[in-house]
């Protein structure tokens, strides 16, 4: 019972995720610089143009897409977290994606993705555990 409640708890916390992300990059979208310093961080972000395999690329451009693909991941999952069979096996690949997200949320992002991915991850493993089948 647990075990079903858990990985239903840990989809939603992925959607409830996915979703404040794209929120959150859509937006920024519309935000003009304020400051001259802003301005000239904006400008080396998406100013110069980089070729990357034939495409020019700025760094902003690979941040952004960055940022989409992660709420993909995160849509992704939790669609897979509402539509496949709680089974102990199921948690535990979720589970395992979610630590090595964890892993790089730790080391290169803030607090707030942190503990939604640690969340997530809990609900997961816990589910797993929680699995006597």
């Amino acid at each position: 019972m647990w075990s079903y409640k858990l990985f239903r708890i840990g989809a939603l916390v992925l959607a409830v995720t996915g979703v404040a992300h794209l929120l959150g990059w859509l937006g920024s979208r519309g935000v003009k610089p304020v400051n001259s310093t802003e301005f000239q961080l904006n400008e080396l972000l998406y100013g110069f143009k980089t070729n990357m395999m034939g495409t020019m690329r700025t760094q902003g451009d690979i941040f952004d897409g960055m940022s989409l693909a992660f709420t993909v991941f995160m849509l992704t999952l939790a669609a897979l977290g509402f539509t496949v069979r709680v089974e102990r096996k199921t948690g535990i690949v979720i589970a395992a994606s979610l630590a090595v997200m964890l892993g790089i949320s730790v080391t290169y992002w803030f607090i707030m993705p942190t503990m939604f991915l640690a969340a997530a991850l809990a609900c997961f493993a816990g589910s797993a555990y929680l699995d006597k089948k």
